[in-house]
């Protein structure tokens, strides 16, 4: 078995290796060219219709069709993310990824996904199928959410808020990062590690209003803002 996946024996030859075993370990969301672009498509088509929530299979899906061949399955690679997270969750990725596409996509198309943001989840994903998607049924008539995750309630795996709201991040859920982020400030913690984070999020997303709004928040509770946080204040004027 080993011979075959390192001809000659060598395991220099490891681009040879099967997908299955290559893509697991795969961080970057962007991904080599030296992937062929088809085959990886359907590999993470199949991991999506398994794991509906890997949305770091997700977002490498979509990328993945701006590649020349594989632009017209973009439309329903875009949906499966959108019918996995619901209307709820997930927002500034959504946004984030059909901006990502709006270039290569029609006005229609475009038009379609920023509806599936402020329509009900019945009226928008159930009204027609998009190719490339894996998620869809293609019911038209059915108004029912077309598929229900069911999350299992389970013990934290991680060690602190940090560590999840960075586990967020990583995955590309800004929103939950920054909500989880937030409510432990607001609970008093004084961790210069976890007000960083937060303090990036408001510098990278240019929220300066939510970072103006937490501020108001902290002086009502009590909370003495830091030297830092009233650094990035005033530094904020300028986003």
């Amino acid at each position: 078995m080993l011979e075959k996946m390192f001809p000659g024996g060598s395991s220099a030859a490891s681009v040879a290796l099967p997908l299955a075993f290559r893509m697991p370990d795969e961080k970057n969301l962007r991904l080599s060219p030296t992937y062929d672009a088809l085959q990886t498509w359907r590999f993470l088509s199949h991991q999506i219709r398994r794991y509906p929530l890997d949305l770091r299979a997700h977002v490498q899906r979509i990328l993945l069709t701006h590649t020349e061949g594989l632009t017209d399955r973009m439309e329903g690679s875009l949906m499966d993310l959108y019918l996995a997270l619901g209307k709820e969750a997930g927002i500034m990725l959504k946004d984030r990824m059909l901006e990502q596409c709006t270039p290569y996509l029609s006005m229609e198309a475009v038009q379609f996904f920023k509806e599936l943001q402020t329509e009900s989840t019945q009226q928008g994903l159930d009204r027609e199928w998009r190719l490339g998607s894996v998620l869809a049924t293609g019911e038209n008539q059915v108004h029912r959410p077309l598929i229900t995750v069911e999350r299992q309630v389970e013990i934290s795996r991680y060690n602190s808020i940090l560590e999840e709201a960075q586990a967020c991040l990583e995955y590309g859920q800004i929103d939950i990062a920054q909500e989880l982020l937030e409510k432990e400030i607001l609970a008093g913690s004084n961790d210069p590690a976890l007000e960083q984070e937060l303090l990036n999020i408001y510098q990278y997303t240019r929220n300066k209003d939510k970072l103006t709004q937490l501020t108001a928040e902290l002086v009502a509770a009590g909370i003495e803002p830091s030297e830092t946080w009233q650094a990035y204040q005033s530094e904020a004027n300028n986003w």
